[in-house]
């Protein structure tokens, strides 16, 4: 049986639903290539543009409302414009900050014009895009498993070359944060914080050695450094998430 849902919850679910839009579009489909690309031929670059056509396109599928177009074509605008705002600005913390705000904002206009004349009707697939399990769980895994690399990556790269830690295998770094991420929040939506904690332990006494015999300390201490910032980061994602499953 499909919920009937209040107009406040109904754009949260919609909001989630285009913020998921947004995420697998520019974090997920958006190859390393178009950002490259972009960045030197800035607003006459065909990827910038293919970019905000992935992220509208996705927007219009993930609304559940298909009858309505122009509102994923102002997506498409709102997010172009604010990429090409991008690629005149240096590749710092604080402008990518400000980009995500912007997006953030921008998905928040859309979800509102959505619901300006009252909840239109979903045009297919009700048990889908009425579930709030499916967006929640959906969102939360993609925001630990892409972006929130690439915001743990951020962080941390002022002491990237002072670690120089030495050539290891291609991307591992990347890929343990991911699954470590991915385990965290699942032992969050499990309650089984005792598990993380044996995760936390285990990672500690991994890196123990190397900071005690100082022979690569600082490379120890920047991957744990990066590690606390993880396992926080997907602890308060879940933590919002079971929040959010129970308004």
């Amino acid at each position: 049986m499909i919920p009937e849902y209040s107009l406040h919850t109904a754009s949260l679910l919609l909001m989630i639903r285009l913020l998921t839009a947004h995420v697998a579009g520019d974090f997920i489909f958006q190859p390393k290539k178009w950002i490259e690309k972009r960045s030197l031929k800035k607003w006459k670059s065909v990827h910038l543009y293919m970019n905000a056509g992935v992220v509208a396109a996705l927007s219009w599928l993930f609304s559940g409302y298909f009858h309505i177009w122009y509102i994923p074509l102002l997506i498409f605008v709102m997010h172009a414009a604010t990429d090409i705002l991008k690629t005149y600005r240096p590749d710092t913390n604080r402008v990518f900050i400000t980009d995500q705000v912007l997006h953030l904002l921008a998905t928040g206009f859309a979800a509102w014009l959505y619901f300006i004349n009252g909840i239109p009707e979903i045009s297919c697939c009700k048990w889908l895009f009425l579930s709030k399990e499916i967006w929640v769980y959906t969102f939360a895994y993609l925001i630990i498993l892409w972006p929130m690399g690439i915001v743990i990556a951020k962080m941390t790269r002022q002491w990237q070359q002072e670690a120089q830690q030495e050539t290891g295998l291609r991307d591992a770094g990347k890929y343990i944060g991911m699954l470590e991420r991915l385990l965290i929040l699942t032992f969050v939506f499990l309650n089984q914080f005792s598990a993380i904690g044996f995760l936390v332990a285990a990672k500690s006494i991994l890196r123990f050695g190397d900071i005690k015999e100082g022979s690569n300390r600082k490379g120890a201490e920047y991957i744990l450094i990066g590690t606390m910032i993880s396992f926080a980061a997907a602890i308060f994602t879940g933590i919002v998430a079971k929040w959010m499953l129970n308004q």
